[in-house]
């Protein structure tokens, strides 16, 4: 994670309301953490040079100015005394976000959203982010949201990527003064972890056939939890061990918490993969905000 005093954190933003919403939880978190605030507008080069010249009082950079000021007037409104800055770049997104996100301590993005001059869309923006970028990325939901409940939640698999993203959520959980429950996902097999779970489960099975692949996981998620528990006393620690498929798991553990926080990929998947299909489950379904950690962002 980036340690520098001065790393802000970063909301991009395109204009729509799912990036609002964004920059509402951007917003937030840069006054808990003590950063300013760095709202950044990407929009495709492509897109900037179709636009027809000539059409009266029309100006792209003036349009992509407004939405970033706007952007910039709303963040400072919702958090009064907030630092601010705004900027915006004729660029592909994924490459102008990532180059940002290396100089932030936290990038926060929407969903989904499709801007008026070139889209900010999960399905490629948005993972592109949360499985590159150097720090921590949270992908905030397109819905109206819900308020505070004091409560993190935690995916744990015993991978590197999930240690880092443990550190994350249990220092996110002192800050928020909240209870921490982390959840990890197995299966009916002693191996069971986030990887293995994504085998089909046996219909019919009893709950005997299941304990050992449950032992274990307790055993894995207490061992992976005990030195946290010790730097971080005050945060309150709820350990789950369920079977399941570790993306509805998840999602089913995750409702009406504050923000989920799961490693980029844990230890299933192919070796040549930045974000594991469960982060990737839980960043197009999940109904919170979703921190993404990499096992190299700590």
């Amino acid at each position: 994670m980036n340690e520098r005093p001065e790393a802000p954190v970063m909301a991009a933003v395109d204009g729509t309301e799912a990036s609002m919403r964004a920059l509402d939880w951007a917003a937030d978190e840069a006054r808990m953490r003590g950063r300013r605030l760095r709202i950044v507008y990407a929009f495709d080069w492509p897109l900037y040079h179709r636009v027809p010249a000539g059409i009266p009082n029309f100006s792209v950079d003036d349009l992509a100015r407004g939405i970033v000021e706007e952007a910039r007037e709303r963040a400072e409104e919702r958090v009064p005394g907030l630092r601010t800055e705004a900027d915006f770049t004729v660029g592909d997104a994924a490459p102008v976000l990532l180059a940002e996100a290396a100089r932030a301590e936290l990038a926060v993005i929407g969903s989904r959203g499709l801007s008026r001059l070139g889209s900010l869309m999960l399905g490629s923006t948005g993972v592109e982010l949360a499985a590159s970028a150097r720090c921590p990325v949270v992908v905030v939901p397109d819905r109206e949201p819900e308020p505070p409940t004091g409560r993190v939640v935690l995916g744990v698999d015993g991978s590197q990527a999930a240690a880092a993203a443990a550190e994350w959520a249990f220092a996110a959980a002192a800050a928020r003064g909240a209870s921490l429950r982390a959840v990890t996902a197995h299966g009916s097999f002693s191996h069971g972890r986030f990887g293995g779970s994504e085998a089909p489960l046996h219909r019919g099975s009893g709950a005997a056939e299941f304990e050992p692949a449950a032992a274990e996981a307790r055993r894995m998620l207490s061992e992976s939890l005990a030195g946290l528990r010790e730097r971080y006393p005050q945060v309150e620690v709820e350990e789950s061990a369920v079977l399941g498929h570790p993306a509805r798991v998840l999602i089913d553990a995750s409702e009406n918490a504050d923000v989920l926080v799961v490693g980029s990929r844990g230890l299933g998947g192919f070796t040549g993969m930045l974000l594991g299909s469960v982060s990737q489950s839980l960043l197009t379904h999940g109904t919170v905000p979703t921190a993404v950690v990499r096992a190299d962002t700590r």
